[in-house]
C-alpha cells in the first residue's frame, strides 16, 4: 500500500499547479485567437527575460526553430506545427541568418509584437491578483525552491549518462 510521504506531495502539488495555470492560460490566450504554447513560442522570441531558459542560454540573435523546441522542452515537429500557425497567421516571420542563408531564424512581426503587448497587459493583472496575498519574500522563495530543484534534476540526468 502507497503511504502519504511530503516528497509525492510536493510533487503531485507542483503539477497540480502546472495543471491549472496552463488551462488558466488557455483561458486568456483563446480571446486572442491563439494557444498556450503559441504564447510561450512568442514569449520566447520577444525575450521575455522571465522565461529561465534565457538564464542559461544568451542570445544576441533571433531564436531557431531547433532553439524554441529546446526552450519549451518540445519535439522539432511540434515547433513546426506551433510555428506554420503562427506565420500564417503573421504573428511571426522566418529570417534568413546573415551568416548562414541555410539557417532560419525567427522574430515577431509588428502584428505578433502588438499582440504581445495586449496579452502582457492581461497576464500581469492576473498574476498580480493570483500572487498578491504572497510577499516578496515568499515569491522568491519559491523561486529558489524551483531553481534547486531543477538543478537537483540536471544534476541526476548527468550522473545516469
Amino acid at each position: 500500500m502507497i503511504k502519504k510521504n511530503i516528497n509525492a506531495s510536493v510533487i503531485f502539488h507542483i503539477i497540480k499547479l502546472s495543471e491549472t495555470w496552463k488551462r488558466n492560460g488557455d483561458a486568456i490566450t483563446q480571446d486572442f485567437g491563439i494557444t498556450t504554447q503559441q504564447w510561450l513560442v512568442m514569449l520566447l522570441l520577444a525575450k521575455d527575460p522571465n522565461i529561465l531558459y534565457f538564464k542559461d542560454n544568451p542570445h544576441e540573435k533571433p531564436l531557431m526553430a531547433k532553439e524554441l523546441a529546446e526552450a519549451m522542452n518540445v519535439s522539432r515537429a511540434n515547433i513546426t506545427n506551433l510555428l506554420n500557425v503562427l506565420i500564417k497567421k503573421k504573428l511571426v516571420a522566418q529570417l534568413e541568418d546573415k551568416q548562414d542563408k541555410r539557417r532560419k531564424r525567427l522574430s515577431l512581426t509588428d502584428a505578433g509584437e502588438i499582440m504581445v503587448e495586449k496579452i502582457e497587459t492581461v497576464r500581469n493583472e492576473y498574476n498580480a491578483r493570483l500572487l498578491s496575498k504572497f510577499t516578496k519574500l515568499q515569491k522568491t522563495a519559491v523561486n529558489e525552491f524551483i531553481d534547486i530543484c531543477l538543478q537537483n534534476m540536471k544534476n541526476e540526468a548527468l550522473l545516469k549518462n
